[in-house]
């Protein structure tokens, strides 16, 4: 998950850049509040209608194609990332890009959504951050059923 520490990191640095993977409501929310953090900011999307979904503030710069494309990934400047994030609609896609970034590219820190939990254990061993949406809706429907006394 992003921790505390690396959203700090994110706030400190004005130069930082991040490369967001993805513009579906995620990516795109993602990517607009990096923005007001006055982030040097490039987000991807296979489909250029995707980028209609940026806030009107959103301050980077967009490029469409396949952020599995090692030629596209160059030409973004992936080597001078500081942080990837990587949210696409596809685990496996997000898995791939994600090892990329880390291993090819010694991108500091990678962030993958991964939906699928049995998938997560791919993304430990490199070191790349997971945040999944199915372990954090469990976590959440665990804690009103049983912290906070909902009846059942």
């Amino acid at each position: 998950m992003l921790e505390v520490t690396n959203m700090e990191k994110i706030k400190k640095n004005k130069k930082h850049n991040v490369i967001v993977i993805g513009c579906g409501r995620f990516g795109s929310t993602i990517a607009g509040n990096l923005s007001e953090l006055n982030k040097n900011l490039m987000i991807v999307d296979m489909d250029q209608s995707s980028f209609r979904k940026l806030s009107s503030s959103y301050g980077g710069l967009t490029k469409e194609g396949d952020g599995t494309d090692i030629d596209l990934l160059e030409s973004i400047g992936i080597a001078t990332a500081d942080v990837v994030i990587v949210s696409t609609d596809k685990d496996d896609a997000n898995i791939l890009i994600s090892q990329i970034a880390k291993v090819i590219y010694k991108v500091p820190d990678v962030i993958a959504r991964i939906y699928d939990t049995s998938k997560k254990i791919t993304c430990d061993d490199f070191g790349i951050h997971v945040i999944s949406p199915t372990d954090l809706s469990i976590k959440e429907f665990q804690k009103k059923v049983f912290s906070e006394g909902v009846e059942l």
